[in-house]
Order: structure tokens, then sequence, then C-alpha cells
């Protein structure tokens, strides 16, 4: 594009393009109007611009500035859009004018970028000098321990461990621990608080640990002791190592201590309502549960009294046989409780089939058989629409538990993984219980007969795979 256009401009246009990350041009009559534009326009934001209008309509930048003398010009960080700035080059011809738009922010963004690396490899450099040569406690002379009053401000009393195991108070001693002990706490004097506060005799062995290889100070976590007139004072022992020189700690935390049981109370409070909430929770579930359980056999008993050959218990077993098969298979626990329930209503549909059919002592004919086929699609209506999980779960139930594995079922021939898998686990449990149990018309037979019987037909109207499990 840049070779079609005059050697001048041409020239001064790669220029600049190689020197920024983002450009375009416009090239205007000497009357004001828009010839022609090209470049990376859609990065300056620059809409409504129409060959052949005039080049002030949208670009309000040039407004007065067009016809060029015979000198370029550049406007300098001209607000194109709200926070987006260009600089303008404005390019003189005999015949028309050139415009040349380059990016400013983008450039001033990675300067900044630019800056900011190199700021944080000086602070990775400094750091790194500092590290070759690490000052230790040994390779310094050991600074003086804060002034004591400093101690005794905050709360706190300094002893330092002796060569024979005794403790020398470092200062001032504190005056709560003197109401404590009145006797033990003496400047000059050895002292043992192991003695004074049994708390101490596990902890100061514990804190050899960080006396002997400069560890991390060490806290005791706060105890209570109580005065000769019953006040309570809560404490804390610290022990470090500082420059060689074995000190321990002892703090009054006073309104600290408070403040943090406070907290912990507040913490086991709450600690106690959350699971008292989840227990009411975990009960109002289960409450609900029975609730829905009971409804949903109460309804299918009312559909099934219609049908000779099924009885409350057949409904109940098939609840039961899902919720094992269920588990069996490693399906979670809301699932699980809502087959249990949702299996109980796989022949809801039958409610709309006709007395002369449902309750006929013999063979269907092939337009009744016809007619009982209807009950998924009729099941499936009865309790689509629900937002209930448990419901969906029934309809697919009702829907498709007559579909076979090889897709010689019905209402759809559905096949395979196309079965919902509810389904499938309650077509296994609906035959075996059929098979075991005595009806009005066949006598009952064992669990392992039944299991024989069905597994002719694994792969064929089971599942072979959940056929496994059963």
């Amino acid at each position: 594009m840049i070779d079609e256009l005059p050697a001048a401009v041409g020239s001064a246009l790669l220029d600049l393009t190689l020197q920024q990350d983002a450009s375009a041009y416009l090239q205007i009559g000497k009357d004001g109007i828009l010839n022609d534009m090209g470049g990376d326009l859609a990065h300056f934001d620059l809409k409504g611009l129409v060959p052949g209008e005039p080049a002030t309509k949208q670009l309000l930048f040039l407004d007065g500035m067009l016809p060029l003398s015979d000198t370029p010009l550049t406007l300098a960080a001209v607000e194109l859009s709200p926070d987006h700035y260009a600089d303008i080059h404005l390019l003189p011809e005999a015949k028309r004018d050139w415009a040349v738009l380059i990016d400013r922010n983008n450039s001033l963004y990675w300067r900044a970028q630019a800056q900011q690396k190199a700021n944080e490899l000086n602070l990775l450099r400094r750091r790194l000098r500092r590290l070759e040569s690490p000052p230790t406690q040994s390779s310094l002379a050991a600074p003086a321990i804060p002034a004591p009053i400093l101690y005794n401000a905050l709360g706190m009393a300094v002893l330092e461990q002796q060569a024979d195991g005794g403790f020398q108070l470092v200062g001032m001693p504190l005056a709560e621990l003197t109401v404590l002990c009145p006797d033990a706490w003496q400047t000059g004097k050895d002292l043992y608080p192991q003695r004074e506060f049994p708390f101490l005799e596990n902890f100061i062995t514990e804190a050899e640990g960080a006396w002997s290889n400069a560890a991390k100070p060490r806290r005791s976590g706060p105890w209570v002791e109580t005065d000769a007139q019953g006040g309570e004072h809560a404490l804390e022992a610290i022990a470090m190592l500082w420059f060689g020189r074995r000190l321990l700690i002892i703090e009054l935390l006073g309104e600290r201590y408070e403040e943090h049981r406070g907290f912990l109370q507040m913490g086991r409070e709450n600690a106690l309502l959350r699971n008292y909430l989840e227990e009411q929770v975990h009960l109002r579930t289960v409450d609900i549960r029975a609730r829905e359980e009971e409804i949903a056999l109460r309804l299918v008993w009312a559909a099934e009294s219609r049908d000779d050959g099924e009885t409350g218990a057949h409904i109940r077993r098939i609840g039961l046989y899902s919720e094992v098969l269920a588990s069996t298979i490693g399906w979670d626990r809301p699932s699980i409780d809502d087959i249990r329930i949702a299996a109980t209503m796989h022949d809801i549909g039958k409610i709309g089939i006709p007395d002369v059919v449902l309750r006929k002592p013999g063979p269907l004919t092939t337009e009744e058989f016809a007619i009982m086929q209807t009950h998924p699609v009729i099941g499936g209506r009865i309790l689509a629409g629900s937002k209930s999980p448990m419901l969906q779960m029934a309809k697919d139930i009702a829907l498709s538990h007559h579909e076979k594995w090889d897709g010689s079922g019905y209402p759809y021939g559905l096949k395979g993984e196309a079965i919902p898998m509810a389904s499938r686990i309650v077509a296994l449990a609906d035959v075996f219980d059929a098979l075991v149990h005595e009806r009005v018309y066949k006598a009952g037979m064992s669990a392992d007969t039944a299991v024989e019987i069905m597994a002719m037909n694994r792969g064929k109207q089971f599942d072979p795979n959940l056929f496994d499990e059963f």
C-alpha cells in the first residue's frame, strides 16, 4: 500500500509506522473532502468515516487546519476518544493533504512497563548482593537487650538463663508478677520460674529447641495464675535466643487474653450453632423426604388399587431394590433417596388404562395390549413439568422402564445408554420382584432361579453391566 503513495509521503509514512505500534493515515483533498484512508483505524476507534464526505465531519481536530500550508505540522496528544490519545502528523502535498495518526497511549504504556521491569531488576540485584554475604549472629557484635523499661511498658519481664540452669531478671520486675510471687522477683537473684509457675516446667524443657539452634521464638500459650486476693492474671512465656543469650520473656496478657478468650468462646458458640442448624436442616430434610415418600406411596396405591396384580408391598419393594442397586453402583446419597421414592411411581400411568383392559383375567388381545402399552406415556405426562429432582427422575422411570437394552422395548424403542440409568435399575427390580413373589396367575420362585431366568436376557432386556452388579 505504501509503495503506491508519492515518494515523499510514502517515505514519511513508512518511517513513522516503523517507529510505532499502531498507525493509520487519511488522504484529504484541498477542498477538505476525505479521499482515502487506511492503516489500523480500528485501533483508534474512529467510526463513521466515509470517503467523499468532509473530513472534519468526524475529525474535529482538522477543523480550521485545512488546507495545510507548505510546512508539515504535528498535533501532539490529541484526544480521539475517552482515555485515548494520539499524535497527528499533518503532511501537505501539491493536490492533497495527509493526516497520519500515531498511537500515544501504547507507547506510554510500554515505556511505563519497561521502567517498572527495570525497577524490579534493580531491587532483585540489591537483594542478591545482600544474600551473597548474609550476616550471622556470630559475626555481629551482640547488641544490648532493649531497655527493660520498654519491656515493662509492654507488660513483659525478661529473664536470662545462667550456666547453672537458673535465671536472672534483666531490669526491674513487673508489679503484677510481684503480686503473684512477692519474694521471688528480685534483680540479681537466681530465679527458677518453673517453681513459681508449675505450668512452665514442661515449657522450659521444650524451649531447649529454640535456645540450642537459634530457631524462631517458641511460645508457651496462655495460662492463668491466681494471686493471694483471688485475682486472676493471664500470662504467656516466650523462649528465644538473642545473640547467644538464652532469654525467657514472661508477658502479662491483660485485656488481650479476655479478648482472645471472647473470640474463642464466640467461635465455639458459632460452631455449636452451626452444628445445631445443620442438624435441624438434616432433620427437616429427612422429614420432607418421609412426607414425599408417604404422599408418593399413597398416590401410587390409589392408582394400583385398580390393578389386581399389584400390591402396596410390591410397590415398596421396587423402591427398596432400586435403592440397594443404586448404592451398589456408587450413586450419591440424595440420588439414592430419590430413586427409592421415584421407583414406586413406575406404573402410575396405569391410572389411565380402562378397567376392562387393566383387570382382564385372561390374555390381552393385540388391540388391548396396544392400549396397555400406553401407560408409560400416560405416566410420563402425569409426572412431567416438575422442578423436583425426584419427580423428574420418576418421570424418566415411568416413561422408559419398559424399554429394553437391545431396543425392542416400548414405547419409543430406546436402546442401550439412551435409556436413563434410573429406568434400567427399576426394570431389573420390577422383573425380579414379579418372579420371586406369588401372583394370582402364578406361583413364586426362589431368588436364585429368578436370577438364572433373568440372566438369559442379559444384554437383551437388561443392561449387561448393571445386571452383573445385581
